[in-house]
């Protein structure tokens, strides 16, 4: 599934150290509006982070992107909160793509255009498995292979139908026009009670991310989790 191999390990954190200690990575860029484990990650690896914008879809923004790519040889994309992300326009560009699919599992194309993919199983996750992680890639490693057993496309319509659930009591969820599956449903909001993330580049310093710093402090969500 996703790619020929799969790997379990104790945490999404440490698939993605594997994945970019086996790239070889130098230079990162990750989106600053995602779980803090990913610059963990980054850090731990000996990497450098180049921490960029996210659009108002809270996904990665390609054109912050396009800014710094000459920078880096390695780009790290989540599908924040089940929201799909184009991986393609960053195929063939000189960088080493691992994909972050822990909050995504049963959109289309999935590890289609990646070099390795990756997927944490913790508590809140897509797939719940209070702890644990998955890597995915077409090379062996020194490591026990793994199955990779979850009902995906049943999780994935029942939290397409609370989200379908909560547009019809008229939330309007961020990413709704976009084929997704939702795992939050994030909405904006001038009174948030509780906030999903401190965007990365506030944590770490030496970036700006101003379309981030437009709505960060205006997000909430409801959960739809299984």
């Amino acid at each position: 599934m996703y790619k020929k191999n799969i790997y379990k390990t104790n945490n999404g954190t440490e698939a993605l150290t594997i994945a970019l200690k086996t790239l070889k990575s130098k230079t990162v860029i990750i989106p600053t509006y995602t779980c803090k484990d990913i610059l963990t990650a980054v850090l731990n690896s000996g990497c450098k982070p180049i921490i960029v914008d996210c659009n108002k879809n809270l996904q990665i923004d390609l054109y912050s992107v396009k800014k710094v790519i000459d920078k880096a040889d390695t780009i790290i994309i989540p599908h924040m909160f089940g929201i799909q992300t184009p991986i393609s326009p960053y195929y063939n560009k000189g960088l080493k793509i691992i994909e972050d699919l822990s909050q995504c599992h049963g959109l289309p194309e999935l590890g289609k255009y990646a070099d390795i993919v990756i997927t944490s199983t913790n508590k809140s996750k897509w797939l719940d498995n209070k702890g644990g992680g998955y890597i995915f890639l077409d090379q062996e490693l020194n490591l026990p292979k793994t199955l990779f057993n979850w009902d995906i496309e049943a999780k994935y319509n029942n939290r397409k139908a609370k989200a379908q659930e909560l547009l019809n009591a008229g939330v309007n969820l961020i990413g709704a026009k976009t084929p997704n599956s939702w795992l939050r449903g994030m909405y904006f909001t001038n009174n948030p009670k509780r906030k999903p993330y401190t965007p990365l580049h506030k944590i770490y310093g030496k970036f700006d991310c101003p379309i981030v710093d437009s709505y960060s402090n205006k997000i909430d969500w409801i959960s739809i989790f299984d």
